[in-house]
């Protein structure tokens, strides 16, 4: 994708993101490396790493971030709540109703209503699913109408 878009101001780093101080983590590296996780009953895995995490609300505003993509295994529902996400705009992630039941779907829903976010239907399918601050008019409204 970098390389298709011609982007020269990506940088690749590995780690684990949460609300609040730093904190250390087990994490779980599984065959297929999407499933990998800090769930060990998620599955059988091959090897464990120790992390420490890092503050997301200071990875955002220092890497001056407005968009959010996650598939994180279930542990959007805890980020999604407690983080302050200061200047994101949209968030897409994959909701693990599996891993939390549909009160986890309601509670993440929810935390992101709070900070002034709502489901946009534009960019979700089935679990992937987009939320986003008010964006202005929609393709199909007139710019003179929405005044």
């Amino acid at each position: 994708m970098i390389a298709a878009n011609d982007l020269d101001n990506v940088t690749y780093s590995q780690g684990i993101l949460t609300a609040g101080p730093p904190r250390p983590f087990t994490f779980y590296v599984r065959r297929d490396l999407w499933m990998s996780s800090t769930d060990k009953d998620q599955g059988p895995y091959e090897r464990e790493l120790s992390i420490l995490s890092a503050d997301v609300d200071r990875f955002i505003t220092d890497h001056r971030i407005n968009a959010l993509v996650m598939d994180i295994e279930g542990a959007e529902k805890e980020l999604l709540q407690d983080a302050e996400l200061p200047g994101v705009e949209r968030i897409f992630l994959e909701l693990h109703d599996h891993l939390y039941g549909l009160d986890g779907v309601r509670n993440i829903t929810l935390a992101l209503a709070e900070k002034g976010f709502a489901y946009d239907p534009r960019g979700s399918r089935g679990p992937c699913v987009l939320f986003a601050k008010n964006d202005g008019p929609r393709e199909y409204e007139d710019v003179e109408d929405v005044a």
